[in-house]
């Protein structure tokens, strides 16, 4: 971590800090005099001269809200607030309707709980005017970031440098919101799967109503699977965000043993069945390339998603170099041999056309038109069928037989129906998948990566969280 890129402000002296140390003392004690009651102070330990930079700046908001939190949770009202943005550190004052060693003790949990709490200053001042001890609660003396010795004893030994202790600050920071943003990246990755596998009716498909073409899985099959998924999304989505600095062909590798692993508890979860080894291949894409893009602070956009995964995963493409139908060892392999079908590798070296140049614009005109979630992907997944080669169908029939159908489906889209007219052809269309035991997984696969992206472009954290 290169902490001169991230550390960038304004240099603080000496006589700054003691003026800002004075005006926090006056205005604890206007607040104390003016509501008689407890007070919580709260700044960063950011050492070193520079006190404001983003980094520091985004930890002192969700510090504060983080203390907001915990006073909701343990019923102490917050009669007033203020704050001072400064540049000698920004700095928070909270009035709590509380006994002040409850506050303390409470404040001292929130600092034990999360990493962040070691950078937390957090006073308790009475209305007396005096603080709040931890001794008085029998807690031990805070610790040495470095060397968890006492951080008193350090101090005054100058143990450490500057540069020490301001590299150590600013990686704890960085991890956490790393560690954050990765974990919501990984609950809209569970959400899309749910959603996608609830979307009913789907033909040939696992739904609410019933399995599909499939005899080894159901509704609940699915449930576990997504479930025990959760937590290798967020190891995707932060091998991005900690190889942001890498060149993006070589990222693409480092998934790999991510991937095998999280096929492997999928298995664990689901009996030996095979539900989500596709999404598992195509969501810790997504997840690597939202991460990478976030450690390189840039924003999330369409364009931007789509040339950072082509330039991931181009290589793909040469897995089937040479491959004819004698030397093809997989199904994949077999299917570009026989039908120059790529699959899954062609839609992620082509950065999922299929997704962004069909199923989305789909997506959004239906949710436009007022559609449910559940309608507007069902009907998302009809148009996905009909034009995308789906490997899943020709591994369960031929390819005439998935262009039959991709041609039925198409002439139902074009028939002007209305929304319940529709969801009745489906219904049939379920049936006749089911008798010929044909199910279109990877449009399916599709519908999922689709709900996920649209998930990215509605969600109210996102948009408020910038890199």
């Amino acid at each position: 971590m290169d902490i001169q890129k991230i550390v960038v402000g304004e240099y603080v002296d000496l006589e700054r800090m003691m003026a800002a140390r004075e005006r926090r003392q006056a205005l604890q004690q206007a607040l104390l005099s003016e509501y008689s009651l407890p007070l919580i102070s709260f700044t960063l330990n950011i050492v070193g001269p520079v006190k404001v930079f983003p980094l520091a700046v985004r930890t002192f908001f969700e510090g504060l809200r983080l203390i907001q939190t915990q006073c909701l949770a343990w019923r102490l009202p917050v009669i007033a607030q203020k704050q001072i943005k400064d540049i000698t550190g920004y700095e928070a004052f909270l009035v709590i309707d509380g006994e002040p060693k409850k506050i303390k003790e409470i404040l001292c949990r929130l600092e034990e709980r999360t990493r962040l709490g070691r950078l937390f200053d957090l006073d308790v001042i009475q209305t007396d005017g005096k603080k709040v001890s931890r001794e008085d609660f029998e807690k031990e003396p805070r610790k040495c970031l470095i060397c968890s010795q006492n951080a008193f004893v350090c101090s005054r030994s100058r143990a450490h440098t500057v540069e020490e202790l301001l590299q150590k600050e600013c990686e704890i920071m960085a991890d956490y919101f790393n560690r954050q943003y990765a974990s919501h990246i990984s609950s809209l990755c569970m959400r899309a799967l749910l959603y996608e596998v609830a979307a009913t009716p789907k033909p040939g498909l696992v739904d609410r109503n019933n399995s599909g073409a499939h005899k080894d899985m159901d509704f609940y099959t699915f449930q576990r699977s997504a479930v025990s998924l959760n937590r290798f999304f967020e190891e995707f989505t932060l091998c991005g965000i900690l190889n942001c600095r890498r060149p993006r062909h070589q990222i693409f590798a480092l998934l790999r043993s991510i991937g095998l692993e999280a096929e492997q508890v999928m298995r664990q979860a689901t009996g030996g069945v095979n539900t989500h080894k596709g999404m598992i291949f195509s969501l810790g894409i997504f997840c690597c390339v939202l991460g990478y893009l976030y450690g390189n602070q840039l924003p999330f956009t369409e364009n931007r998603f789509v040339e950072t995964c082509m330039a991931m995963t181009s290589h793909l493409l040469e897995d089937f170099n040479g491959i004819t139908e004698k030397t093809a060892k997989t199904h994949g392999e077999m299917l570009y041999a026989k039908y120059g079908v790529t699959g899954i590798r062609g839609e992620a070296a082509g950065g999922y056309p299929t997704v962004f140049h069909l199923a989305l614009p789909v997506f959004r005109g239906y949710i436009a038109q007022g559609f449910s979630a559940n309608n507007a992907g069902v009907f998302t997944l009809l148009h996905i069928i009909a034009n995308a080669s789906d490997t899943n169908l020709l591994a369960r029939s031929d390819y005439e037989t998935m262009k039959q159908v991709q041609k039925k489906i198409g002439t139902l889209l074009e028939k002007k129906l209305g929304p319940q007219e529709y969801l009745k052809e489906i219904r049939k269309l379920d049936d006749e998948f089911i008798q010929k035991n044909l199910s279109p997984g990877g449009s399916a696969d599709m519908l999922a990566l689709t709900y996920f992206i649209y998930s990215l472009e509605e969600d109210p954290w996102l948009i408020a969280v910038k890199p």
